[in-house]
């Protein structure tokens, strides 16, 4: 791809498209939100933090553009506005480095979106691994969750896909589309704020929308696109980024330290299909979805099987004490 821009926005540019379908991007400012029963005022940063993110978004790509490596906003070996992995000797700011896209790299550290390390099995099948191998390589890899049945690596590549163009690659709600939105979208590491929230609050908006939970309707609803199990893999991830500040180092990005505790009593992917609560706002939510009606042939919340996709009950990874 000629344009670095367009290289390091694709993601972007594919969760925006589905954002812009659903909702105006100048929505009515919203009522305050609710955490723990209380009204609080929404976690979102303010508007000149959401266009200084915007405007290095871009001068990103024009960097990389030019042939300069380094970070414009992060630390060398990895930029965390733009998700971009490179190649680097130091975690120091610097552009002495090659981007790889301004002309031929002479002996360089070039800049990459992913390094590939290995290939898909010859079945597509045996080796799951390579399906997240891309957001593995510069991001956290978790041994544990916080979410019974549901893997936050795997929720990983449906936030990286869908979610950061507003809410930002590390959850700080400093997307490259969030300066455009009114109500900016949350600040997703805000303990005081998300740890009071409930993994089914969590499940309502991503599926249904602001509008499901009386927020803004400039969040979509995602549930014409994500599974049930996809949705519960993304909280699992949003969990594990509770309180995590924008990294310093390479050590301090791969090594996130969250504050939340799991709520006792809390829905989870594990024990969902006995909650009363979880099957009404299903039955709710499913029912305003185009082609949930009885006799289609979407599934809705069914489980669908296929690449990395495992169901709650296989999902290895033990909720973390």
């Amino acid at each position: 791809m000629k344009n670095a821009k367009l290289k390091i926005g694709l993601i972007a540019v594919t969760s925006l498209g589905m954002m812009w379908g659903s909702a105006s991007s100048f929505a009515a400012p919203e009522k305050r939100c609710t955490a723990g029963g209380q009204k609080v005022v929404c976690p979102t940063v303010t508007e000149e933090e959401a266009k200084k993110a915007s405007a290095a978004f871009l001068k990103e790509g024009d960097d990389m553009e030019q042939g300069k490596g380094g970070s414009t906003y992060g630390i060398a070996p990895f930029d965390y506005l733009t998700g971009v992995g490179k190649r680097s000797n130091s975690d120091t700011k610097t552009f002495k480095t090659d981007s790889g896209y301004g002309g031929e790299t002479k002996g360089g550290l070039k800049t990459e979106l992913w390094d590939r390390v290995k290939a898909p099995s010859s079945d597509g099948v045996t080796d799951k691994s390579v399906y997240d191998q891309w957001t593995n390589n510069w991001s956290p890899k978790f041994g544990a969750t916080l979410v019974a049945g549901a893997d936050p690596n795997h929720g990983k590549t449906y936030y990286y896909s869908y979610c950061i163009a507003c809410h930002g690659w590390l959850m700080h709600g400093d997307g490259p589309s969030a300066s455009e939105l009114n109500p900016r979208p949350r600040t997703l590491t805000r303990g005081d704020y998300m740890n009071k929230k409930t993994n089914l609050e969590l499940f309502a908006v991503i599926k249904g929308g602001g509008e499901q939970v009386s927020l803004s309707s400039s969040m979509p609803n995602w549930g014409n696109v994500l599974q049930d199990q996809d949705i519960w893999n993304v909280i699992a991830f949003i969990r594990a980024m509770q309180d995590v500040p924008p990294p310093t180092s390479v050590e301090a990005y791969l090594n996130p330290k969250s504050t939340f505790k799991p709520i006792k009593g809390d829905v989870d992917a594990l024990n969902a299909s006995k909650s009363a609560e979880f099957k009404d706002i299903q039955e709710t939510i499913e029912s305003e979805m185009t082609g949930r009606a009885p006799g289609t042939e979407l599934v809705g919340g069914g489980y669908v099987s296929g690449g990395n996709r495992l169901d709650a009950s296989a999902v290895p990874l033990k909720v973390k004490n």
